[in-house]
């Protein structure tokens, strides 16, 4: 594998830490700042376009840079995550630093806009204690009326429901983007 095919990979592993992908400039400021909070230390939005090769624009990066971008896609330095790609491909465990929604953040009647590939939607209400109801649901197996548990809602990850009621079914299990995720955002109550 070349070097530009190995910091391609590292891109790509740092855009699935940060749950977002570099496609517009206030992209990468956010990136520069998510990096200042993680480790202390100040990485220029400049220095992250020309890795990115935004507009045209490529460079070889320093050691120091590559070291600091593998360190926030959860390695030790570039050179450890250089090896991990020639043994495995898959990540099995990753930090989470994109917007997460906890049932402490939401209070009762709060709700939930959430979409997947290829198109889904769903606005879930929340009645308190991490229980959920459907009030509107488009090409999805969720209906409006199903009630289920849900504590932790990730942006851009699957999301897992627990005991899913529906009528006089038995509780039952559900997993919404399972490949791509699902986007989540809190609708302002009116």
């Amino acid at each position: 594998m070349t070097r530009n095919e190995m910091i391609g990979r590292l891109c790509q592993a740092v855009e699935a830490s940060a749950g977002f992908k570099m496609m517009t400039p206030s992209d990468f400021e956010r990136l520069s700042s998510l990096i200042f909070e993680w480790q202390h230390v100040t990485m220029s939005t400049s220095t992250l376009r020309r890795i990115w090769g935004y507009a045209g624009q490529t460079t070889v990066p320093r050691a120091f840079t590559l070291d600091t971008l593998a360190r926030f896609a959860g390695n030790k330095d570039y050179e450890t995550f250089c090896q991990s790609q020639g043994q495995r491909m898959d990540v099995q465990s990753q930090l989470f630093l994109s917007d997460t929604f906890t049932i402490d953040m939401l209070k009762p009647d709060s709700r939930l806009h959430l979409t997947w590939e290829p198109d889904r939607i769903c606005v879930i209400e929340h009645q308190g204690d991490g229980v959920f109801c459907v009030v509107k649901a488009e090409n999805t197996k969720l209906q409006e009326g199903d009630r289920f548990e849900c504590h932790m809602f990730i942006n851009h990850e699957p999301l897992y429901i627990d005991r899913l009621h529906r009528g006089t079914l038995p509780l039952m299990c559900y997993v919404a983007g399972r490949q791509k995720g699902v986007n989540v955002r809190l609708l302002e109550i009116t």
